[in-house]
């Protein structure tokens, strides 16, 4: 398909959605709803509790309930469904006694075992739909990679093709009704003001209460903005049990997994010379790692054509569900270094140089402090002045700009030859050396099934070069809002934790 019958078949759509609206189809579960009932219980004891002893049945929880919602597939393709019911029953077995109401926990817990056996009715929905329309005519939207790596085994024997939002946009396959699995609110505002399709319809279980169509971001200040309507259907047996909750309008972010971050714990200080400011990045299989602001990142894009999939990712543009290449057990950076010393020739004399300024620049940040070193520098016309406090580091070889780079060691009292030679060609053999790794892990990127990376969220690749081996492909899962000061040493280096378990 052309640009232009992209293009035109794209308008087509929306001016049918904005003629007909989408539909949302409220499927009656009376299991996921007696359990949802209980979750809703739990939420309150926790904000009256505030207690972490609930942490682990609250996390549980809340991901079998986002499974239920996401992952409406048939209990023999869904084993997270049966894993989440046994992490719910396990954690509300180790509170037994520990609080007050302990019918709550033996509801939530029967509750958990009622949705682990009983195939999700919003499934039996959708694939009777598929079927009526023809599986060549349809695609189902997933709500995420997770997700729609849980529901492609099941609907493939149908013929039915499995997309996230994202992939729509990129792919745009010839597609008349596109059959989205959630409620709208979990999707972004494209999927409906900017269509592929000219039919869409969401398919959520009745109990989730929030069916509000998303509007784009400048639709209220647009002349004439299109806005897409909403027609709800229910189908099924949509009775709920009855609460007895506070009335206070209830937040649904707040029943969606995630990580409980805690509060920032360093205080209000600067970082030390062997200290950086980080943020904490959770990480597929119970890992995560400290993420600086320095430099770049390697990382992996499965979706690019072969031999272009590993690349760098600048560090602000790294979010949740970006896929990066981490070295276990050390930093990428410190092997490149070491590489490049090892190639280059008078490695060692050129190593003492680069030692030598830097020393320079961390006694005047020791004694001046970071933000009067950024003062001067930029008095003395150094432009990346702010990237002073990671210039220290034995790994970024020197400042990007020549003229930074010049400055800065005039402003230190230092010749500006043969130091800025030889740190330019430090950069260049790292470069070099980088490229070759990147050769390699290309190589090995060609040869891994990545369908395992999507279905598990990370994988091992296997590179030959020394001390590159053990590169480790993971998908980001969340990123802390705050940063912390952490060992320098510790930074981009993946470590066990299970702080994002259930946000898989």
């Amino acid at each position: 398909m052309s640009r232009i019958d992209a293009l035109n078949q794209r308008y087509a759509a929306c001016a049918n959605l904005a003629e007909s609206g989408v539909e949302i189809v409220a499927v009656g579960d009376p299991a996921g709803a007696r359990f949802n009932a209980a979750v809703r219980r739990l939420l309150v004891l926790l904000k009256d509790e505030g207690g972490g002893y609930l942490d682990d049945v609250v996390g549980a929880a809340k991901a079998l309930r986002w499974r239920q919602i996401t992952q409406p597939q048939p209990l023999d393709f869904n084993p997270g469904m049966l894993e989440l019911a046994g992490e719910v029953s396990k954690h509300t077995a180790r509170l037994r006694g520990a609080i007050g109401d302990q019918a709550l926990l033996d509801e939530l817990a029967a509750a958990a075992v009622e949705v682990a056996a009983t195939d999700p009715v919003a499934g039996t929905l959708l694939l009777h739909s598929c079927e009526e329309i023809g599986s060549e005519s349809c695609v189902v939207i997933a709500a995420s990679k997770a997700a729609a790596a849980g529901l492609k085994p099941w609907l493939r024997d149908h013929g039915v093709l499995v997309l996230t939002a994202g992939e729509l946009e990129r792919d745009q396959p010839k597609s008349e009704q596109a059959y989205v699995i959630g409620p709208p609110r979990f999707f972004r505002s494209s999927l409906v003001t900017a269509p592929v399709t000219s039919g869409i319809t969401f398919i959520l279980p009745a109990w989730f209460g929030d069916r509000g169509v998303p509007r784009s971001a400048i639709a209220a200040y647009a002349e004439g903005a299109i806005r897409i309507e909403a027609r709800v259907f229910t189908e099924g047996d949509t009775t709920e049990p009855e609460l007895d909750l506070p009335g206070d309008a209830e937040d649904e972010n707040e029943f969606l997994p995630q990580p409980a971050w805690g509060h920032r714990q360093s205080g209000d200080r600067e970082p030390t010379s062997e200290e950086v400011e980080a943020r904490k990045v959770l990480l597929s299989g119970n890992l995560a790692m400290w993420l600086d602001d320095g430099e770049r990142i390697r990382s992996l894009d499965p979706a690019q054509p072969v031999g272009e999939r590993v690349t760098y990712t600048e560090v602000p543009a790294v979010r949740a569900g970006t896929y990066l290449l981490l070295r276990q057990g050390a930093t990428e950076r410190g092997a490149l270094y070491q590489a490049a010393i090892a190639r280059v020739a008078r490695g060692e004399v050129i190593h003492q140089a680069q030692a030598a300024w830097k020393h320079l620049l961390t006694d005047r940040l020791h004694e001046a402090g970071y933000r009067q070193v950024v003062k001067q520098l930029r008095t003395a016309g150094v432009m990346a002045a702010d990237q002073a406090r990671a210039w220290t580091t034995p790994h970024l070889i020197r400042p990007h700009s020549d003229q930074d780079f010049e400055r800065l060691l005039q402003w230190l009292g230092i010749n500006t030859q043969p130091t800025f030679g030889y740190a330019s060609m430090l950069r260049k053999t790292l470069y070099q050396v980088s490229a070759e790794i990147g050769k390699q892990l290309e190589a090995a990127v060609s040869a891994a099934d990545l369908s395992e990376l999507e279905t598990t969220g990370y994988l091992s690749l296997d590179v030959k070069a020394e001390g590159f081996r053990g590169i480790l492909a993971t998908r980001v899962l969340a990123i802390s809002p705050f940063t912390e000061i952490v060992p320098r040493h510790d930074a981009r280096v993946p470590f066990e934790d299970r702080s994002g378990q259930w946000l898989e």
